[in-house]
């Protein structure tokens, strides 16, 4: 039986992040595949040609976006595989009205966003940074204060995403209680996931919040003057989201007061600038949105969504399959 011809259309410098040895040889195995070698992205009229007999479609970061007159050339095509987060606008949703079936490597990136948030959140609550800051300044112990522990707190957990649920895996030996808010969670599902379901004001209020809501319309500024307010004295905030999640001046003001912590990897303009307050703020912890990046995460992600595929054309449960019913909701 001839193999299915497969467009693999990450550039080698991406290819290389994001494929690993095992995963091409598994594409060779599996597919005829056409490698972008040119040390750029095809063209619109290039990728228009050669999706005609295509049936597999595998795409990363910066591989051109698939439109709809692509889509109409490519009467073959069975399956796309995004080998990075989001596939939102990476195609058009019609793309799920000619049968092909989509998978994205988001799960895969979850895991890694999951360790990030964790080490930070046990980074702020064990006071590292500032230890660190004060023996480079030859001050043994000089403030007398101390770390706090994970173990056994009560976390307050915005949105059951899939780095929420990532997390939630991590957090699982420390003994945590959980309060999670999401709309679209179910009862059932919250048992599932050992969390209670809570209100936004609730899980606002914990002593340990970790922000996981999609970038969407609905969550845009979602955490208002008012819910910032509800963090408690000596609590710790983590956001690995995005920063348009919330009211950001009203979070600068709140964390000017030094009232609680913050590890923040996301912010409303990227990258921060030079004289943003919070660069100055010795209680919060920053990163350059890069909590789901890892060499190890990225070199894994095409090889899991060509896996997944591979187990929907044989029948089999998928783990990274995108359906048009997760359209609405997902980032």
């Amino acid at each position: 039986m001839m193999k299915p011809k497969a467009l693999v259309l990450p550039r080698e410098s991406m290819l290389k992040q994001v494929c690993s040895e095992e995963c091409k040889q598994l594409i060779e195995s599996a597919f005829n595949p056409v490698w972008n070698d040119k040390g750029c992205d095809l063209t619109e009229e290039e990728l228009s040609e050669l999706v005609e007999d295509a049936e597999i479609i595998l795409t990363s970061w910066g591989s051109p976006i698939l439109t709809d007159a692509m889509l109409e050339k490519a009467v073959k095509l069975r399956a796309i595989g995004h080998a990075a987060g989001t596939v939102k606008k990476r195609m058009p949703r019609e793309v799920f009205d000619k049968g092909v079936r989509v998978y994205s490597a988001a799960n895969r990136i979850a895991q890694s966003v999951g360790e990030h948030c964790l080490a930070v959140l046990l980074t702020i609550m064990k006071r590292l940074p500032a230890f660190n800051a004060e023996i480079r300044q030859h001050n043994w112990k000089a403030t007398g204060q101390k770390g706090r522990e994970l173990a056994g707190s009560t976390v307050g957990i915005v949105s059951a995403s899939s780095t929420a649920r990532a997390f939630l895996k991590l957090l699982a030996p420390f003994k945590v209680n959980v309060l999670l808010y999401d709309p679209y969670l179910s009862e059932e599902a919250a048992d599932k996931l050992h969390v209670r379901r809570a209100s936004l004001e609730e899980v606002m209020s914990c002593p340990v919040i970790s922000i996981h809501a999609p970038a969407l319309p609905a969550t845009e500024q979602m955490i208002t003057r008012d819910l910032i307010a509800l963090i408690p004295d000596g609590a710790y905030l983590v956001n690995s989201s995005r920063g348009a999640v919330f009211d950001e001046e009203a979070l600068i003001e709140e964390l000017g007061t030094g009232r609680f912590a913050a590890a923040l990897d996301v912010f409303v303009k990227e990258p921060i600038r030079q004289d943003h307050p919070f660069l100055q703020m010795s209680n919060v912890l920053l990163t350059p949105h890069i909590a789901g990046a890892s060499i190890e995460g990225h070199l894994a992600l095409m090889y899991a969504v060509v896996q997944d595929m591979l187990a929907g054309f044989a029948g089999q449960p998928t783990s990274y399959e995108v359906t048009e019913r997760m359209w609405e909701t997902m980032a």
